[in-house]
């Protein structure tokens, strides 16, 4: 599977960890994602523009959302929970690229710039990534619920879990754009069951990827949040980007 696919379905595992981390505010946030860029300073001796400076300004998500910056080695840390490895079960087996796809490969990019925003139980993640295997990657998203609408998995680190995928409409951006909703529903104890829905969309432009993916952090206190309000938010990150890098 390309590591493009690797990165585009960070769902809840990646995303959950994430919120975890407090601290700091939205006026520090550009900086801090500059300086975590991959590779920053290649960025630098080709002379184009910072990565960080396309991502979404704080006000975007909202009056009281926390804005954060996330390096590259934060996102590291966060992903791979459900990744498919020897030690997990996957049926139908036709489905284990989808889940595989839950562990993104940071390291075939050169350049990676990302925030996390939360208001209340909600956190919304927006990714950019510059100069890797971006190409055909909203096409493998959406491939995702054509190929795997549903796949049940058990691994050792969540127990038993199903994981479902719904394409969604969004506006045709860039060089491609896809729209998912990835639903995680895991068994607790007692019998009772843990749903975490996430909406996670990519768009291609030229040699940069852009990831957005929102979901409710409360376990299924929330309502799940809404597709079309996020398909707003992809465009406005899709042309803040554009605007930004060119």
């Amino acid at each position: 599977m390309s590591s493009a696919r690797r990165l585009l379905v960070a769902g809840p595992a990646a995303a959950l960890p994430l919120t975890g981390c407090g601290g700091g505010d939205a006026s520090d946030r550009t900086a801090a994602a500059a300086s975590s860029a991959a590779a920053a300073s290649s960025a630098q001796a080709a002379d184009v523009p910072d990565l960080a400076s396309g991502l979404l300004p704080a006000d975007a998500f909202g009056p009281d959302a926390t804005v954060l910056a996330l390096p590259p080695e934060q996102l590291r840390a966060g992903t791979g929970i459900v990744a498919g490895g020897p030690d997990v079960e996957i049926t139908p087996e036709s489905c284990r690229a989808a889940v595989d796809g839950t562990q993104p490969a940071l390291d075939a990019f050169e350049d990676v710039a990302a925030q996390s925003a939360t208001a209340g139980s909600t956190t919304t993640v927006q990714v950019l990534v510059r100069g890797g295997p971006v190409r055909d990657a909203a096409a493998q998203l959406a491939e995702a619920a054509e190929r795997c609408p549903e796949a049940r998995l058990v691994a050792p680190q969540i127990g038993e879990a199903t994981i479902t995928f719904e394409q969604l409409p969004v506006a045709d951006l860039g060089d491609g754009s896809a729209l998912l909703r990835y639903t995680t529903t895991i068994a607790a104890p007692g019998g009772s069951r843990v749903t975490v829905p996430t909406l996670v969309a990519a768009v291609e432009d030229g040699d940069r990827l852009l990831l957005l993916l929102t979901l409710d952090t409360g376990l299924g206190g929330a309502a799940p949040a809404d597709p079309a309000a996020f398909a707003e938010l992809v465009e406005q990150a899709y042309q803040v980007q554009a605007d930004a890098l060119g």
